[in-house]
């Protein structure tokens, strides 16, 4: 069980949910006078205060809000060395780490997860755009279609930000994509394809609930590619029911591969999201990091339970 930790709220994720949540989460830390709780007021805020987080004292960092939020702690923790771990309640509109790592979708029982002592190893992955940005992120990246999708989702609020409005917004959005060449490279093998997207996955889940990589694991060091070739708007549509249950890897443009280094280029205006966020233009480049954080979550099936020192 951390001995001091740092809870990060994001006001604005989940519509509001997280406000809500703000009168218990000061309960629960009155009888912890080590604790401290920081309010977000913009982007960045929870980047910094979690690469703050070790000199300050903090042994873990808690994200309170959706994938976002967890992705600014990420980048946070890890420009800070490393030494806090991560902690996260899903309060957003997304929350595919927090599903990818089992955590109960219940905000007191995940609390309890949260500021527990049970830990596991947390692969992160560090990527690279056209314009040479950086940036990490613990549940799944992409290009093409996913990425323009979540172009069209910023600035979303309410039940247009959940999952409602991601199907609409998709619906909407493949009307006027059309499918993308593009040279995939992974560990040194390159192939070509067309493809309507390539998604990069550390964990199970995207888009609020899509099985994009069903076999792919926060902590088995490597990262699941799945490649959706060169379908019709039609065959596109037909497919997002099986995207939530991930048996759209069995159709057969679509293609599954794993490894540590995966780089795609094609036509640059091509666009990349990082755990739904727009992440630039091709090309890119991932990276893998394996056990790179402390993650508070229950012990995978066949790792044994790691816990804090």
């Amino acid at each position: 069980m951390p001995h001091a930790p740092l809870v990060i709220v994001n006001p604005v994720a989940g519509g509001g949910r997280t406000v809500r949540a703000l009168g218990w989460l000061r309960e629960r830390l009155a009888q912890r006078p080590e604790s401290r709780l920081e309010v977000t007021n913009r982007g960045g805020d929870a980047e910094a205060l979690a690469a703050d987080a070790a000199r300050t004292g903090h042994d873990r960092v808690i994200a309170i809000g959706g994938d976002g939020t967890v992705q600014e702690v990420v980048n946070g923790l890890l420009a800070g060395g490393g030494q806090a771990e991560l902690g996260i309640v899903p309060l957003g509109s997304g929350n595919d780490l927090a599903r990818s790592l089992g955590l109960p979708p219940d905000p007191a029982s995940a609390w309890r997860v949260a500021i527990g002592s049970a830990t596991r190893h947390l692969d992160v992955a560090r990527a690279r755009n056209g314009s040479g940005a950086e940036r990490w992120f613990a549940s799944a990246g992409g290009i093409g279609f996913d990425a323009q999708v979540a172009a069209a989702m910023t600035d979303r609020r309410g039940w247009r930000a959940g999952r409602p409005g991601y199907l609409l917004t998709t619906i909407s959005e493949l009307r006027r994509y059309g499918n993308r060449p593009i040279t995939l490279d992974i560990d040194g093998t390159s192939t070509s394809h067309v493809v309507l997207l390539v998604a990069i996955a550390n964990g199970s889940y995207y888009g609020g609930g899509m099985r994009i990589a069903p076999d792919a694991r926060t902590d088995d060091g490597m990262l699941d590619v799945c490649v959706v070739g060169d379908i019709s708007r039609l065959t596109a549509v037909r497919q997002l029911p099986n995207l939530y249950r991930g048996t759209h890897v069995r159709h057969p443009r679509v293609t599954t591969l794993t490894g540590r280094t995966v780089e795609v280029d094609g036509e640059p205006e091509t666009r990349v999201h990082l755990d739904g966020e727009p992440f630039g233009r091709l090309p890119l480049r991932v990276s893998l990091v394996p056990g790179a954080l402390h993650v508070a979550a229950p012990p995978a099936a066949d790792e044994p339970q790691a816990t804090v020192g």
